[in-house]
C-alpha cells in the first residue's frame, strides 16, 4: 500500500512539474505578450503625445494664415494703412468718398481746353526773332513779308546776385562822435547768404522734404555752381527759424484755445533710431504741429493746449481714449472714417451682415447732410433724425445677435470690442447727425500729418527730438500761411530777414481776401 501510496504520489509530483512547466511556458509567453502591449501603449502614448503637438502647431499655423490673410487684406479702406504701403502686386485702393459716374477720366466733351494766355504787350520781357533767309525748299533767298508768327513762352531763371551793403560812417559835428546806420543781425558777418538763399533751403527741407544733401545739390546746381552752401549751414537754417518763430507758436497755442472746435492728430516719426511721434492741433485756418520723443499723456500736457481748453470747447480726434482724461474739461467727438474702415475689417474677416448696413447707413447720412448743406438747411428735421437712431439702434442689436450666434474664435473678440466701443461713444460718433456744425470725420488733421510720411521716406529719420522740433516749427509757419493765402516763399523770406509774419497779420490777409 506504501509503495502504491508512493507511486500515486510520484505521478501527482510528475503532473505538478508538468503543469508547472506549462505554467511557466504560459507565462513567458504572458510576460512577451505584456511587454508587447506596454510598448503598443507607450507607442500610442507617444503617438498621441505628437498628435497633440501636430494638432497644437496646426491651429497656430492656422492662425497664422488667417493673420496673414488679413495683413493681405489690409488696405485704406479697412485701415488706417497709408496707400503709398499698398503691396506692388496688389490694385492700389484709394479712398475716395466721392460717387462713381459713367464718364471717362479727364477731360470732357465740349469741356473748353486751358491754355496760357497771350502776354499782353506791356507783360513781354524779352523778344527773341528767329529768322529763316533761306527757302527750305529751294534754297533760294527769302524775302520777308508782313505776317509773323507768333509764339509766347512762361519761362524763368535765376540770377545770381553779389551785393555789397556800405554803411557811411558819419561824424557829429556837434559832438564829434561817429554813427552809421543799424546794421541788421542778418548781414553781421563779412559776407553772408542772402534771405532768398536761406529762405529757399527752408523751403525746399520742409515743404518739399528733401533730404540735406540734396537741398545743397539743388541749390548748388540752380545757381550754376555759384551758391554751395554746406549741409552744417543749412541744418543751422532749422535752428535758426525755430529760435525766430518762438513768439509766433505762443500766438499760434493761444489761438487753439480760442478755437470752437480742434482738431487734433498724432503720426508716429522715426528719432535716432527710436520711436517718436509728431502732433498737430488746429482747424482750417492755423496749424501747430509739436514734436515729442515720447507718445504719451505727458507730452501732451507739456503742449499746454488741452488741459487748458474749456467745456464749451469741441475736440475732434481718431479715438484717442487719452481726450477722455478727467483732468480735461472739453467735449469729445469721434472720426466716422476711422469707424468706417473698422467697419469694412469686419465684413472682410466675417461677412456679418450688421457692419455693412451701418456702413452704409453713416456714408448714406453723411452725403445727404453735404447736399443738405449745400442747399443751405442748417440741420435735418426731427423725423429724419429719430428714423436714423431706430435704424441705427437696430443694426447694433444685429450686430450683437450676429456676434454671439456666429462668434468667430479669431476675430470674435475683435467684433465684440468694436460693438461696445460704438455703444459706448455713440454720442460722440454720432454728434454729427444732429449738428451740422460738426465734422464726420478727423479728415482735417491727417491730411496734415500727411506729408511727415514723405518726410520720413525721403530723410529716413531726425537725428535728435530737437530736429524734429525745429522742423515742426517751421512746419507750423509755413502751413499757417499757406492756409491763409500767403505765399509760402514770401513767408519763409520774411522769416530769414528776422521779420516773420504773426498770426494776427496771417488771419487778417484771409479776413482782408
Amino acid at each position: 500500500m506504501a509503495t502504491n501510496y508512493g507511486k500515486g504520489l510520484y505521478k501527482e509530483y510528475e503532473l505538478l512539474l508538468s503543469e508547472n512547466a506549462s505554467v511557466k511556458a504560459e507565462y513567458k509567453l504572458l510576460r512577451k505578450e505584456h511587454q508587447l502591449l506596454q510598448k503598443e501603449i507607450k507607442s500610442k502614448e507617444k503617438l498621441e503625445l505628437e498628435l497633440a503637438e501636430k494638432a497644437t502647431e496646426i491651429e497656430a499655423l492656422k492662425k497664422e494664415i488667417i493673420r496673414l490673410n488679413a495683413l493681405m487684406n489690409t488696405d485704406g479702406t479697412n485701415s488706417g494703412t497709408p496707400t503709398s504701403k499698398t503691396p506692388i502686386s496688389k490694385k492700389k485702393i484709394i479712398p475716395n468718398s466721392r460717387k462713381k459716374s459713367d464718364k471717362k477720366i479727364g477731360g470732357q466733351p465740349g469741356h473748353k481746353k486751358k491754355n496760357l494766355e497771350t502776354f499782353k504787350e506791356d507783360e513781354i520781357t524779352e523778344i527773341e526773332i528767329h529768322a529763316e533767309e533761306e527757302c527750305p525748299y529751294c534754297g533760294g533767298k527769302g524775302e520777308e513779308t508782313e505776317n509773323i508768327i507768333v509764339k509766347d513762352e512762361l519761362d524763368y531763371e535765376v540770377v545770381v546776385i553779389k551785393k555789397r551793403h556800405q554803411y557811411p560812417i558819419y561824424k557829429c559835428i556837434d559832438c564829434g562822435r561817429e554813427f552809421h546806420q543799424s546794421i541788421p543781425n542778418n548781414l553781421k558777418e563779412e559776407n553772408q547768404y542772402g534771405s532768398n538763399v536761406q529762405a529757399l533751403s527752408l523751403s525746399l527741407m520742409n515743404i518739399g522734404n528733401v533730404s540735406v544733401n540734396k537741398v545743397r545739390k539743388m541749390i548748388y546746381g540752380l545757381s550754376e555752381e555759384e551758391i554751395n552752401p554746406s549741409e552744417g549751414y543749412i541744418i543751422k537754417q532749422q535752428r535758426k527759424a525755430d529760435e525766430q518763430l518762438t513768439g509766433f507758436l505762443e500766438e499760434l497755442k493761444k489761438r487753439c484755445l480760442d478755437l470752437e472746435t480742434l482738431y487734433w492728430d498724432d503720426t508716429v516719426i522715426d528719432i535716432n533710431t527710436t520711436r517718436g511721434c509728431l502732433r498737430f492741433y488746429g482747424d482750417d485756418t492755423i496749424a501747430l504741429y509739436v514734436a515729442h520723443q515720447h507718445k504719451n499723456k505727458e507730452g501732451l500736457d507739456e503742449d499746454g493746449i488741452l488741459k487748458l481748453l474749456s467745456s464749451d470747447t469741441i475736440v475732434m480726434h481718431d479715438h484717442n481714449k487719452v481726450n477722455y482724461n478727467k483732468e480735461y474739461s472739453f467735449s469729445n467727438i469721434e472720426c466716422n472714417v476711422h469707424m468706417i474702415r473698422d467697419l469694412q475689417k469686419t465684413t472682410d474677416n466675417l461677412k456679418h451682415e450688421w457692419s455693412t448696413r451701418l456702413k452704409v447707413l453713416l456714408e448714406n447720412t453723411n452725403s445727404q447732410r453735404n447736399a443738405a448743406i449745400e442747399s443751405g438747411q442748417k440741420a435735418f428735421e426731427n423725423g429724419y433724425v429719430k428714423d436714423f437712431y431706430r435704424e441705427f439702434d437696430q443694426i447694433m442689436l444685429k450686430a450683437a445677435e450676429e456676434n454671439k450666434a456666429d462668434y468667430n474664435k479669431y476675430y470674435g473678440k475683435d467684433e465684440r470690442t468694436l460693438i461696445l466701443r460704438i455703444l459706448k461713444y455713440k454720442d460722440n460718433y454720432l454728434s454729427w447727425v444732429v449738428n451740422f456744425d460738426l465734422p464726420f470725420s478727423n479728415n482735417l488733421s491727417e491730411r496734415a500729418l500727411r506729408g511727415i510720411k514723405s518726410k520720413m521716406k525721403i530723410s529716413g529719420q531726425f537725428q535728435s527730438e530737437k530736429s524734429a522740433r525745429n522742423y515742426a516749427a517751421v512746419k507750423s509757419y509755413i502751413e499757417t500761411c499757406y492756409r491763409n493765402g500767403i505765399n509760402e516763399m514770401q513767408a519763409l523770406i520774411r522769416l530769414c530777414e528776422g521779420n516773420p509774419y504773426t498770426v494776427k497779420e496771417i488771419l487778417e490777409n484771409k479776413c482782408g481776401d
